[in-house]
């Protein structure tokens, strides 16, 4: 049951966080961001939970996406949960916002 819910609220924040790049930091990545969320995505769903977290939260630093408050913790629990290293947690601290409409 955790599991399934777990894999639901993954795919939320991935469809949340699709179109959210910073536009220079797609720019020096070469490439859009929202097929690399979609990667993490079929990660997680293949049952590679850790990967698939950890590939969106260095996408997220690479490309620079702010993020709510909700969507930070959303993240803190799936990794904590999937026994995800909090170290990669910790550096998103820093792409958190304080309001959520600045995230639109």
């Amino acid at each position: 049951m955790y599991w399934t819910e777990d894999r639901r609220r993954f795919q939320r924040l991935v469809e949340a966080l699709s179109g959210r790049a910073d536009a220079q930091a797609e720019a020096e990545m070469g490439a859009p961001l929202n097929p690399r969320l979609t990667d993490s995505l079929d990660e997680v769903m293949a049952g590679e939970e850790q990967l698939g977290l950890d590939t969106l939260c260095e996408n997220v630093l690479d490309y620079r996406v702010w993020l709510t408050v909700d969507e930070y913790a959303t993240i803190t629990d799936l990794a904590r949960r999937w026994g995800l290293d909090v170290r990669v947690i910790d550096r998103l601290s820093e792409l958190v916002i304080l309001d959520d409409s600045s995230a639109e």
